[in-house]
């Protein structure tokens, strides 16, 4: 169960804004996350054989072929944020 301050310590490091009327739902659905993810970790499969799990089907490859669909300008085109031919992020370090 995630505590109203750890939420609210993962939305300021992951810098997202959730207005506190969707606070509520949003801490709701997570928690849901984790219970089922709870439940998943108490299934036993201690009998499962691992090798059983592995495909019977061959593993097709493709060619390792670079292509290039979009170009820096194009792709630098989609921000404002740009400097020296690059996207230009915010500085993250606390």
């Amino acid at each position: 169960m995630i505590s109203d301050r750890d939420f609210d310590k993962v939305c300021y490091l992951s810098k997202i804004a959730i207005p506190e009327n969707y606070k509520e739902r949003f801490l709701a659905k997570l928690n849901s996350v984790f219970d089922w993810i709870d439940q998943l970790q108490k299934i036993d499969t201690s009998s499962v054989d691992k090798v059983s799990l592995l495909d019977e089907e061959p593993v097709t490859e493709r060619a390792d072929i670079p292509s290039l669909q979009n170009t820096k300008d194009e792709v630098l085109s989609n921000t404002k944020n740009k400097k020296f031919g690059m996207f230009c992020v915010p500085k993250i370090v606390e």
